[in-house]
């Protein structure tokens, strides 16, 4: 069984106290992050983050002694590999193009709905996963920068992304569960986990602990 992914260790910038606990309530309930506490100006942050080490930072732009974008620049300048994502009311294209230049993994214009913070915390898992390895396949870059993949002859690019993040994001499993997770046939989610198989991004094993045929598990590789 595949171990569990620790959970990343994330610091909350930003100095309205109801907006911090409403993000710190969605990080709990999206499980997988450690939430460390919450800074509200630059300077407290700076020392939280030299303090705790965090992997993630959710950053204001406008805080009371600065722009939270000054932080980021401090951090990459320095060396430090920690993902941001934004969340901030500054809409202007100058702070949305210096947040994509100094690496921030996603960008969410207040007032943030859950849905499209739950999408942005499924981005920085993407991502931390992806730091944890050692090299780094042509399959996962795409997938995680939204590099349509070319598919294979009969496969469709669309459903064969969600294969691949379907099995990137829980347990071993068979064709039949991972297509009844997405809606698909047994034999349809069978023929997008063997081209995954042979592309390198996936493995197979046989789980012979059940009753009657052994059954295929597919994980990612």
């Amino acid at each position: 069984m595949t171990p569990p992914s620790p959970a990343i260790r994330t610091l909350i910038v930003e100095d309205d106290p109801q907006i911090a606990a409403l993000h710190t309530r969605w990080l709990h309930d999206a499980g997988g992050f450690d939430v460390l506490g919450f800074a509200e100006t630059i300077r407290i942050a700076r020392a939280m983050t030299a303090t705790l080490r965090p992997a993630l930072l959710l950053l204001d732009v406008q805080l009371p002694d600065g722009r939270g974008l000054e932080l980021l620049r401090e951090l990459r300048v320095a060396g430090a590999r920690i993902d941001a994502i934004l969340v901030t009311a500054a809409s202007d294209t100058a702070s949305v193009q210096d947040a994509l230049i100094h690496g921030a993994a996603d960008y969410l214009v207040k007032p943030v709905t859950p849905a499209r913070f739950r999408q942005a915390l499924e981005r920085a898992r993407e991502r931390a996963a992806l730091w944890a390895q050692p090299d780094v396949r042509q399959g996962d870059l795409d997938a995680l920068l939204g590099t349509p993949a070319p598919a294979a002859s009969g496969l469709d690019a669309e459903t064969l992304q969600r294969v691949r993040a379907a099995l990137r994001s829980g347990p071993p499993r068979t064709a039949a569960e991972l297509g009844a997770g997405l809606g698909l046939s047994r034999v349809t989610a069978w023929r997008y986990l063997e081209h995954l198989v042979e592309s390198g991004e996936a493995t197979v094993e046989t789980d012979a602990g059940g009753v009657g045929r052994p059954a295929k598990r597919y994980r990612r590789a």
